[in-house]
Parts: C-alpha cells; structure tokens; sequence
C-alpha cells in the first residue's frame, strides 16, 4: 500500500505536469511567439480610424490554447469591412475567454450589431498593410480594436457604455497579437517578419 502511495504521488507530481507540457510543446505551441515578436508588432502598428456603415461578414474559430489550468479553449472572432480610402479589405479582430471579466463576450456581442455609421480606432501592422498578399476579399488585413468614436450614429455621452465595452487596453490587445501571431498567422510570414 505504501508503495502504491509514493508512486501515484510521484505520477501526479512528475508524470502530470511533464505529459502536460509534451503535449503543449508538440500539439500546441504553434508559432511561439514571445514578447520580443509581439512588440515589435505592435511598435511597427499605427492607429488608423475606420468608419463602416455594415459588416459584409463575421465568423469565427474556436481553439484549444493548451492543457493546462482554467479555460483550455479560445475564440478569435471576425469582422470583415471594406475601406474606401485604403481601398482595401479588414478583419477586425477580437479574442473571446481571456478577459476574467467576460469583457471580450461582450465586445463580440454588443459590435456585432452595426447597421449606421460607426466609427472607430485600431491598430494596424504597417509590414502588413504594405504586403500585397494582404487586403484582399480573399485574405483581409487584421486590424485590432482600440476606441469606439462613434456607434450607430451616435457620439459622446449617447455611447458611453458602448465606449467601454468595446475599448481594448495594450496589455489585452498584447494578449490578443501574442495569440494571432502563434496560432494564427502563417508559418512562412511569421518566419518572413520576425527572423530576418
């Protein structure tokens, strides 16, 4: 009995944690993207204001981050929108299940509804906005949410809980580029941007 005791204490204190992270390592790890990567994405992003009248599409994919303790699963939602003074195509980008605060639900909720003009900031990566394999139909540019300016027509203390709600701080817009980047973005642009 007492053998049976140090071993299964030895597989949940060794053999547990080690499985978890082979698995990770080899099923989850994705890109990898560190620090480093995600702020040199996101000192070489500007922020750009977008106005749209409609989404010509949304969707999304669910994801498995990794084992470990908590939520195993993310969302990475989208919202698609042509820009007439870029004339180009976007995806505004938006991660569900990693604010503790379910601010991210509803983000996703509440934008989903536009049908008047709507105006509002994000960052855009200028090494992609520049690469022409991004902005079309086919493959829109991501762009990452900041500040709501405008909703629905309506401004300033008509939009105040909606400002709030869909504001994304750097540190979880961080969050969400350090997620793109390793999840999301392709294996030969990631290798392309970050290891020249």
């Amino acid at each position: 009995m007492k053998g049976s005791a140090i071993g299964y204490i030895i597989g949940l204190v060794i053999a547990v944690p080690l499985f978890a992270w082979g698995v990770n390592y080899f099923f989850f790890k994705g890109n990898n993207a560190e620090e480093t990567e995600v702020n040199y994405y996101l000192n070489n992003s500007k922020i750009e204001t977008f106005t749209i009248d409609r989404w010509l599409k949304n969707d999304y994919k669910q994801y498995i981050v990794g084992l470990q303790r908590g939520a195993n699963s993310g969302a990475l939602y989208w919202y698609t929108f042509y820009d007439d003074n870029s004339k180009k195509y976007f995806n505004l980008y938006m991660f569900d299940y990693f604010e503790g605060n379910h601010q991210g639900r509803n983000r996703i909720d509440f934008i989903y509804s536009v049908d008047k003009e709507t105006k509002f900031t994000a960052y855009v990566n200028q090494d992609q906005l520049k690469n022409p394999k991004y902005g079309s139909k086919d493959n829109p540019l991501p762009v990452w949410p900041r500040d709501l300016l405008e909703y629905n027509g309506k401004l300033n203390e008509s939009i105040e809980l909606e400002s709030k709600t869909f504001h994304v701080s750097p540190e979880t817009n961080a969050i969400f580029i350090q997620q793109y980047l390793s999840r999301f973005m392709p294996k030969e642009e990631y290798k392309e941007m970050f290891e020249k």
